[in-house]
């Protein structure tokens, strides 16, 4: 059956944007200036106001901010990054794009995010940061990680691709740690035409150091002082960007609003995945849990119905991962990658719509 219902729906979401999209495009055209203008700084000084820092640096993408804030850092061969493998790819491929060792801890099966006690036995002489990424929108007791890593004088850096606009006790993910990296990857909450991302952080140091990565390793004078990449986010995608953060808190209220009658209605069969204590989710996705993933997915379908499954693979068995030496197990993170499922949730779905899942998902296991 075709789907009726899709989990995503990026020319609904960007349809009303189309009129403003159009003066944005007519604006940059009239300035001749594509990269490095006005409409960037705009945007970045309007994303660190949004997320609570002092500065935004913009960049070709999500995965570009992971490995440009683990370059700006200084992390490279020789050091470890602790992290989580129920992730997308991107977390663990850009720890060894700069030459790191990826660790991995495992998760707890409440928030599918990073567990503390898990991390905290994993760190060594050798660790340098640890990378949390806030898996959906939620996130675990971000306090721990900030305590831990004090303690043991180790970067806490927030992988914040999903997470835009989530809340921990009052602060706005991505600006806890010493950075937070953000994804505008179409299907994000805060989404581009296209690929783009960021790095938000209050270390001015830091951001300055972003800025001359992202610009071939160009310093203040003009000089290339190191490596560097051509990791511009461009001022026609800041342009749109800018437009869209506007509406951003409306849309997440959607979500929310969306989950609150999720959780209520959904049968108490499926186990559903929420943040900790704390935790004021974004819902980049709605995740439930089931020993029967696989043939809800199936029934779901053959009504039209979309669905996510993440992760399939745990980063730690992809063939590109170069561990060195056997890793610990990862039973939690095993288990989640068997029985997660995501439900639609972006703002354009209706009420009619969820009913619509909610039914369906009742039938499934009534049916059981």
């Amino acid at each position: 059956m075709a789907v009726r219902i899709p989990l995503y729906d990026t020319v609904t979401e960007n349809r009303q944007f189309a009129g403003d999209f159009q003066s944005a495009l007519d604006r940059v055209l009239a300035t001749g200036r594509f990269s490095l203008g006005n409409e960037l700084a705009a945007f970045e000084s309007s994303l660190a106001k949004y997320c609570g820092t002092t500065a935004a640096v913009g960049v070709k993408s999500g995965t570009d901010a992971l490995i440009l804030t683990l370059r700006g850092l200084g992390i490279g061969p020789g050091d470890e990054v602790v992290t989580t493998s129920f992730t997308f790819f991107a977390s663990v491929e850009a720890i060894q794009q700069v030459g790191a060792r990826p660790v991995f801890a495992d998760i707890e099966p409440t928030t599918l995010c990073l567990d503390p006690d898990s991390c905290a036995a994993t760190i060594t002489p050798a660790t340098k940061a640890v990378l949390l990424v806030h898996v959906f929108g939620h996130c675990a007791d971000v306090d721990r990680f900030g305590c831990l890593c004090r303690e043991r004088n180790i970067t806490l850096v927030e992988d914040a691709a999903q997470a835009i606009g989530a809340i921990w006790n009052g602060r706005k993910l991505g600006s806890v740690g010493m950075a937070g990296t953000i994804s505008f990857y179409p299907t994000k909450n805060l989404s581009a035409l296209g690929d783009a991302g960021a790095v938000v952080t209050s270390n001015e140091e830091l951001a300055e150091r972003l800025r001359q990565l992202r610009s071939h390793g160009r310093d203040m004078s003009g000089r290339h002082a190191c490596l560097g990449y051509n990791s511009h986010l461009d001022e026609l995608q800041a342009a749109f960007l800018h437009l869209k953060i506007q509406k951003l808190d409306a849309e997440l209220a959607r979500r929310r609003e969306l989950a609150a009658r999720y959780n209520t209605g959904l049968p108490h069969e499926v186990r559903i995945v929420n943040g900790a204590n704390g935790c004021l989710s974004n819902y980049h996705q709605y995740a439930i849990r089931t020993d029967r993933r696989d043939a809800l997915r199936h029934f779901l379908l053959e009504h039209g119905i979309g669905t996510g499954e993440y992760y399939p693979v745990p980063a730690h068995r992809e063939p590109a991962v170069t561990t060195a030496g056997p890793f610990q197990p990862l039973p939690e993170t095993e288990r989640a990658c068997r029985e997660v499922v995501t439900l639609p949730i972006r703002p354009s779905l209706t009420d009619e719509q969820q009913k619509t899942i909610i039914d369906v998902v009742r039938r499934f296991f009534a049916g059981a």
